[in-house]
């Protein structure tokens, strides 16, 4: 199956979707959809937190090939964006600082990046990214999709 010289059943497919918690559904339509390979700045998806004015621009194609995932996050001067432990489907990121400085607080340490530094981390744990500065920040999170903790 895995070298595409078999079909799987439609048992195996529940089990496999059911590890990997997607549907069925979801499966069959990237089957008969090929992976986006570019996505337009104009038409990335963005969201901005209300509360603490971060912003997230999703760059990479949503169901790129790849399944490399590309956030780049505008990070205001004196904001704070906390972030739960996940308890399922864990996975390690990537965070590169294109401008300005962060600190990047994992459970108890806190970890302080300036532009160019990249850090490698896990969701594991409970994740505070804050801007201690008087200056916006920004920088690109990393990640591959269905590269579970301890895998990358």
């Amino acid at each position: 199956m895995e070298r595409a010289q078999s079909s799987a059943t439609a048992a195996l497919l529940g089990k496999l979707c059911a590890a990997l918690d997607v549907s069925l559904s979801d499966v069959v339509a990237l089957a008969e959809k090929p992976p986006e390979r570019l996505v337009r700045l104009a038409d990335q998806p963005h969201w901005r937190d209300p509360e603490s004015g971060y912003r997230r621009r999703h760059a990479s194609p949503t169901d790129a090939a790849s399944g490399i995932e590309i956030i780049v996050v505008d990070l205001p001067a004196g904001a704070r964006v906390p972030y739960s432990p996940w308890g399922r489907n864990a996975f390690t990121q990537q965070l590169l600082m294109l401008e300005g400085a962060i600190a990047v607080h994992i459970d108890a340490k806190a970890v302080r990046l300036r532009e160019g530094d990249c850090l490698d981390f896990d969701v594991m744990r409970a994740v505070i990214f804050e801007n201690e500065t008087r200056q916006d920040a920004r920088y690109v999170i990393i990640t591959r999709r269905g590269a579970s903790y301890g895998k990358m």
